[in-house]
């Protein structure tokens, strides 16, 4: 991959080591989702770091082009998202390329828990992702109250499954707009999190990823199916007057 950094977003001193830990942490998750991304697919591939990026429709966000072999990283923190999506989306296994539930999901899931159990060193540059706290200072509460009580860390990881929870319970987020990027991205997390800790692993995953029209065959559910238990097991993990029911609910061999 070549690297361009836009002279107002960093220092020329550190430029040479930030694309060192950039070629770490792209073998970090070609290592972790093992999909078949050839050197030959690779070549000719570039990333712009770049904060004044803007995509089609002007919004300020990161964006991988994979068929064009190009992504637009406007911070460091958003680099694992969108080279997931490069790996992914190039894998010669691909037979069709899936929803964004899958694929925002699936790049969504590798960000947050990057730091904690697939990075193989502590890097300097590359920060795990921060919380991307709720406007709503009482909605805000309720999420923070809830990673307490369950003891888990304040991080964005739990952070979003928490805030998922908390709708779910009150409002039923299965009834989304599929096409929000509060399905694609946040739900999407939590759906492939259950899929891989939930429903037989990564590699089980990764192969309905690349043909989703096994997805009955492999898990014996359709895509709306499994949103349905996805939330409803994220939501019980969090509200644990009913925690004594999940595995008899969902663990399933």
């Amino acid at each position: 991959m070549t690297f361009y950094f836009s002279k107002g977003d960093f220092k020329e001193s550190d430029v040479e080591d930030i694309a060192e830990e950039a070629v770490s942490v792209m073998a970090d998750v070609r290592n972790h989702l093992k999909v078949k991304y050839t050197l030959e697919e690779a070549k000719e591939t570039i990333c712009y770091f770049d904060s004044t990026y803007r995509n089609k429709d002007g919004q300020k966000r990161s964006w991988c082009f994979w068929d064009e072999k190009k992504m637009y990283c406007i911070s460091l923190d958003d680099f694992v998202h969108e080279y997931v999506h490069m790996i992914s989306e190039n894998n010669e296994d691909l037979v069709y390329h899936p929803s964004k539930l899958f694929s925002e999901g699936l790049a969504q899931y590798v960000s947050l828990n990057f730091y904690d159990g697939i990075a193989t060193k502590q890097y300097t540059f590359f920060k795990e992702e921060s919380v991307s706290k709720n406007s709503n200072a009482s909605e805000h509460q309720i999420i923070c109250n809830l990673l307490s009580d369950n003891g888990l860390a304040y991080n964005a990881k739990n952070y979003n499954k928490a805030f998922v929870a908390m709708l779910d319970k009150n409002h039923d987020v299965t009834k989304i707009d599929v096409n929000s990027d509060f399905y694609k991205y946040n739900i999407g997390q939590i759906f492939v999190d259950y899929c891989i800790n939930q429903l037989g692993g990564l590699e089980k995953f990764i192969s309905v990823y690349c043909d989703s029209m096994t997805i009955v065959d492999v898990y014996g559910m359709s895509v709306d199916e499994l949103v349905i238990n996805t939330c409803e097991y994220n939501t019980l993990l969090f509200y644990d007057k009913y925690n004594d029911n999940i595995k008899k609910i969902y663990y399933v061999e």
